[in-house]
């Protein structure tokens, strides 16, 4: 029940005292250095003090990034309650918030909670993973932001800010090094060009051995990886200025497939079981139960290339604010990968992926008196293909998918905010989008056997148009300065689609699903007290989620089916400066998730709960900084522990992931003016062995695939900044 969560989250209040609204450390321009740096947020399409904006959201400033040694994409889930992420190599990356994910690993597929680089949306899951590098914030949005955002941002959104060109010279250069061979570089440099015009570029590099050892040759999950942007902004006149970011990233000849090994088989119900001991279907079995440890007869192989090109353009009036974001994004893969965990030759896997989305928004924003508005349009066209490829020995054999998705999806906004009084305010805002969808699916299955050609008019769902309303209503009131109440209704959305199997016998009527739409009634409540050095914020909710897009591997075919679930559960976050130069900051997530109706392979409906959804969750940093020398040493500490939690929908025992707590540290030094840095870090100190990514194989070869999260990983990093 709601009112269980609301007791239990505020017993931890009482007791715990600490949490994480915003990660950023203490503002030392403050009298005695001393109280909390403010952070802005664009949740709202408009810069805010992350305090006046009714929504639960975690950010990360640019110092607070470097300090935490967040140099990845994935790496901000460690400290965002309610925010978790399932990955195999780089090559399709999936967020999971408050429980709202998709987990389906063909390229194809949009993920429900949107992520978003310097104000453009990115829709292809591949083009995810990569460097976070010269980042001016990270936002995390809980909860559908179906208005402003509006496209598949039913479970929330993830957006990266990058450093832009400034009017005075400044750059950085940072360099690591580490066990496996590792070793990043990471630097930018800007300023301005001309009297109108001021430019930054920016690189990061990153190369690393492979976490698992092959016994049969070679590592498996390294990283050889290479990113760079470059933005160039120009001031078209007093009032207006145009800007341009260009941007690639390229992981060269990678070795794929960093799956763990463990036997099982199917239950009654036909969901995997643990089989210790035993061997797989062919009869092999692993004799390490290393996680890292592997025997693979086959290299695998990731490629991938994906660049693209933003253009701002801002023109600001007395009366409003017109911005225009024009985008465009190209991926382009390959990957390849011993699926059995074997020395034997019985399953491979590989994609090939092209990519190319266009997008365009205009928007105004105004203000006047008592009102404030955003109004808009926005259109989003993508073109993907695929060629999904099983090999595998009888009774299936060779399967070859050949499938092509064109999406063209035009939408209208508007959000309003008027305040009744100094106290009170009203929000309100919807949103229409109209998806326009082609699908073209060709299929190969040799020993099934079948041919099958999936395209309108032969089968007329392959085209299908969707029509999306989105929206919110929000009441703020303020009953004293340094406290905010909110409550909230809002409503998430998210288009219908196919189902794109690459084995097994498939039935076309299976390959569509429905649209899924996700309401969501929020009560929170953000405060700063003790003279700015201490806040305090919170947040309890409840979805009703009609249609969710859940995954499923029917032994050998993959499907997307539609069911309900319900979620509840909320957040805690809470930072605080007690004594000059110590940072204490503690979140806490509840969820409490249920699907009541999960088919399982051998025909049962089973009550189920939400993939990646934990209980608990609990993050913690203590950041410790002092003089020494005539400098400036410091001392950090951060974890993350999250309770047990099912890794995919259909809840297989293998599928439980046991509770398990990450501790990552850091200690440094550096010169007083905070020119120049060296740190001493380690990530996962305790070598915890726990799984990001699961699937379950047991009634297909007999095997579990299970991705592990990176051993402890240790080094020396070194940072210089010039400039600013």
């Amino acid at each position: 029940m709601l009112r269980i969560t609301i007791k239990a989250l505020v017993g931890v209040t009482v007791c715990a005292c600490l949490g994480m609204p915003a990660v950023g450390w203490s503002d030392e321009n403050a009298p005695g250095g001393d109280k909390l740096a403010e952070i802005v947020v664009t949740a709202q399409k408009r810069e805010q003090n992350l305090q006046d904006v009714g929504t639960s959201v975690t950010a990360f400033d640019a110092n607070s990034l470097q300090q935490l040694g967040l140099k990845d994409v994935t790496s901000v889930t460690g400290q965002v309650p309610g925010l978790q992420f399932n990955q195999y190599g780089a090559t399709v990356t999936i967020y999971n918030l408050r429980g709202v994910s998709q987990n389906d690993f063909s390229d194809h597929q949009e993920a429900p909670v949107a992520v978003y680089a310097d104000d453009a949306y990115i829709a292809s899951t591949g083009a995810l993973a990569g460097s976070l590098f010269d980042m001016q914030r990270v936002e995390v949005l809980r909860g559908p932001q179906g208005t402003l955002f509006g496209r598949n941002a039913t479970g929330g959104l993830i957006q990266y800010i990058s450093n832009q060109p400034t009017d005075t010279v400044d750059g950085y250069v940072d360099v690591s090094g580490g066990n496996f061979d590792h070793i990043d570089t990471e630097g930018a440099i800007g300023g301005p060009l001309t009297d109108t015009l001021s430019g930054r570029a920016a690189f990061a590099t990153n190369y690393h051995k492979g976490y698992i050892t092959n016994s049969l040759g070679g590592r498996i999950n390294d990283e050889r990886q290479y990113a760079a942007r470059l933005q160039l902004r120009w001031k078209v006149a007093e009032n207006g200025e145009i800007r341009l970011k260009l941007h690639g990233v390229t992981n060269d000849n990678e070795v794929a497939g960093n799956y763990s090994w463990a036997a099982s088989a199917p239950d009654a119900t036909g969901r995997g079981v643990f089989q210790p001991g035993s061997p797989d279907f062919f009869g092999y079995m692993n004799p390490s139960t290393n996680p890292f440890e592997q025997s693979e007869d086959r290299r695998g192989i990731f490629n991938r290339t994906v660049y693209g090109a933003t253009v701002h353009a801002i023109w600001k009036t007395d009366a409003f604010t017109l911005t225009s974001v024009t985008d465009y994004l190209h991926v382009a893969k390959r990957y390849g990968e011993d699926s059995d965990v074997s020395p034997n030759p019985i399953f491979n896997y590989d994609v090939l992926y092209h990519y190319h989305q266009l997008s365009q928004e205009l928007r105004l924003n105004g203000a006047m008196d008592a009102l404030r508005w955003v109004a808009g349009v926005y259109y989003l066209h993508y073109d993907s293909r695929d060629i999904g490829t099983t090999a595998l020995i009888q009774p299936i054999g060779f399967g070859q998918a050949d499938f092509s998705l064109s999406t063209s999806s035009p939408s209208v906004f508007a959000q309003a905010e008027y305040d009744f009084t100094s106290q009170l305010t009203l929000i309100g805002g919807a949103r229409y989008t109209y998806d326009d969808k082609k699908f073209d699916y060709t299929y190969v299955c040799v020993n099934c056997p079948q041919t099958l050609h999936y395209v309108a008019p032969d089968f007329p769902q392959a085209s299908h148009t969707f029509n999306i309303g989105t929206g919110k209503v929000e009441l703020d009131y303020k009953p004293v300065p340094g406290t905010l109440l909110y409550a909230s209704w809002n409503r998430g959305a998210k288009g219908g689609g196919w189902s794109a199997p690459t084995s097994g016998p498939v039935d076309p009527a299976t390959l569509p699903y429905n649209m899924e739409r996700l309401t969501s009634v929020e009560l929170g409540f953000k405060s700063t007290f003790w003279d700015g050095r201490a806040r305090l914020n919170g947040s309890v909710f409840h979805y009703d989620y009609k249609g969710y897009q859940g995954f499923f591997l029917n032994v050998a075919t993959q499907v997307v089916e539609n069911v309900d679930a319900k979620v509840k559960g909320g957040e805690l976050e809470f930072a605080v400066v007690p004594i000059h130069g110590l940072n204490l900051q503690l979140g806490v997530s509840h969820l409490e998730s249920i699907v009541p109706q999960v088919p399982t392979p051998a025909g049962d409906v089973l009550p189920a709960e939400m993939p990646q959804a934990p209980h608990w969750t609990v993050n913690a940093i203590a950041r410790y900084e002092w003089p020494m020398l005539g400098g400036l040493a410091s001392v950090e500490g951060d974890t993350k522990w999250n309770s047990r939690q099912y890794l995919e929908l259909i809840n297989a025992p293998v599928d439980l992931q046991s509770s398990y707590a990450v501790i990552n540290g850091r200690i440094g030094f550096g010169s007083a003016d905070s020119s120049w840095q060296v740190n001493a870090f380690i990530k996962n100190a305790a070598n915890k062995w726990y799984r990001i990514y699961n699937l379950d194989l047991a009634g297909f070869i007999g095997v579990n695939q299970g991705v592990y999260a990176p051993p402890r990983e240790y080094g020396l990093e070194f940072r210089y900044h010039f400039g600013g």
